[in-house]
């Protein structure tokens, strides 16, 4: 799945972990590539705590006739969910995405009715279709929605506006299959590779297809009474990433006429053509903070890696930069790098302090610790990293995802915050920091 991150939500990410670790771009030469463990360290793809897809299929699982009948069974399951056969759909879709360290939820809700009306809500967008035009809606910028009015198929059609936009789910995929597409392609759960078909049987009243590519091993339950999908598991190990994600989703599609009907209204909404006008900078900025540049900036008494205990309040006097990050989030440990260099660079400069805070971790007590340090430790960081073990420091500044970056002046006051990965994170820190000694001069 391709979609860019202004448009996904925060909490699950799927959306965020699985293409940000399958594309990320290669490390210049002579950089670290932030998810990538050192170089001596050894190969060991760490798994998440779930049944195994492939875990006791037999020989003649994955004989001949069982793949024979696979293929029956997955095509009928593209008849049952087209237009022709069902007019009307809806769908929602759970999803548990499993990591060695713990687990996030996030909840796909769809709509499909005559022609391209399709209505898709998956945590802070929407995509409604409405005829022969294209809305995307996110939550953020709130003022702002794209619109595009379209030819041809809805599935090519999202994918020229989206540059490859997938979900993870199979409805949509099925429902309005891209050009050369195959049935296939749908069970990709948002990856690039092919799929391939290595196993059927029948169990627990369900008709069961293995399927596998290079990024792992995916399980999909059909209803053999209507051909709908019902549940899918897939391991999942995207290159340059040291863990395996877990994937479990339930689906309950029927076969019925959407209760509100699919239309779109953009009220005080501005409309915009491209993703690129929806995601411009010049866009009035949401508050990412609820506590405003001026104000005293929240404090907190954290500890380290060594359970001491570090008083941020003592740092008045000194400018000091935050950044809020987690073990899991792929943003995070692709900016770490860039405020290690820039840590680096403000050695020596006893005026400004470069404070990484560990947060909304999924584990507690020794868990975390050694979470926390085992990465730490990987990716050889040498600034000292604060946990913030209740995420209680976070939320005193109302961040919604992370990573945050929040600056604060000697004086204490919030002077700056920023949300999100940011390619030339140094530049910015530097600016910032000037900007808050030079007030401080005054």
């Amino acid at each position: 799945m391709r979609i860019r991150p202004v448009v996904v939500s925060a909490s699950l990410v799927l959306s965020i972990v699985l293409p940000c670790a399958a594309q990320a771009p290669a490390a210049p030469a002579g950089k670290n590539d932030p998810f990538a463990p050192p170089a001596d360290a050894p190969v060991e793809v760490v798994m998440p705590k779930m049944a195994m897809p492939s875990e006791g299929w037999t020989d003649a699982d994955r004989a001949e006739a069982a793949l024979k009948r696979a293929d029956e069974v997955l095509a009928n399951v593209q008849k049952a969910y087209s237009q022709a056969n069902t007019p009307f759909l809806t769908d929602t879709a759970q999803m548990k995405l499993v990591l060695p360290n713990g687990e996030m939820a996030e909840t796909i809700e769809m709509a499909f009715g005559k022609g391209n009306d399709t209505r898709i809500k998956q945590g802070g967008f929407q995509i409604i279709v409405v005829g022969d035009t294209f809305n995307l809606v996110p939550e953020r910028p709130a003022d702002l929605y794209l619109s595009k009015k379209f030819q041809g198929g809805l599935g090519d059609a999202i994918d020229d506006v989206l540059d490859g936009f997938a979900l993870p789910v199979p409805d949509f995929a099925l429902r309005h299959p891209a050009k050369d597409a195959t049935t296939l392609d749908a069970f990709a759960m948002g990856g690039n590779k092919k799929m391939k078909v290595v196993g059927f049987r029948e169990r627990n009243g369900m008709q069961e297809v293995l399927m596998t590519s290079q990024d792992g091993d995916t399980l999909v339950s059909v209803d053999p009474k209507t051909s709908f999908v019902r549940s899918m598991r897939a391991i999942i190990r995207p290159e340059g990433l040291p863990t395996a994600v877990g994937l479990e989703i339930s689906m309950n599609p029927v076969a019925e006429e959407p209760k509100a009907p699919i239309k779109f209204e953009a009220g005080s909404r501005k409309a915009v053509a491209s993703f690129e006008d929806l995601s411009a900078p010049q866009q009035a900025p949401v508050p990412e903070s609820k506590v405003k540049v001026g104000e005293a900036a929240p404090v907190a008494k954290l500890k380290d890696l060594d359970g001491k205990e570090v008083d941020i309040a003592s740092y008045k006097g000194k400018v000091v930069v935050i950044d809020f990050w987690a073990t899991w989030c792929p943003p995070c440990r692709k900016g770490l790098p860039l405020l290690q260099q820039f840590a680096d660079e403000m050695k020596g400069n006893d005026k400004v302090v470069v404070c990484p805070v560990s947060t909304r971790e999924n584990v507690k007590g020794d868990e975390l610790k050694k979470a926390i340090t085992d990465f730490w430790s990987q990716q050889k960081f040498t600034m000292k990293t604060l946990v913030d073990a209740d995420s209680s420091f976070i939320t005193a500044y109302g961040f919604e995802g992370i990573p945050a970056f929040v600056i604060i002046g000697p004086d204490g006051k919030l002077v700056a915050t920023h949300l999100g990965f940011d390619p030339k994170l140094v530049e910015t820190l530097k600016a910032e920091v000037t900007k808050a000694l030079a007030g401080a001069s005054k």
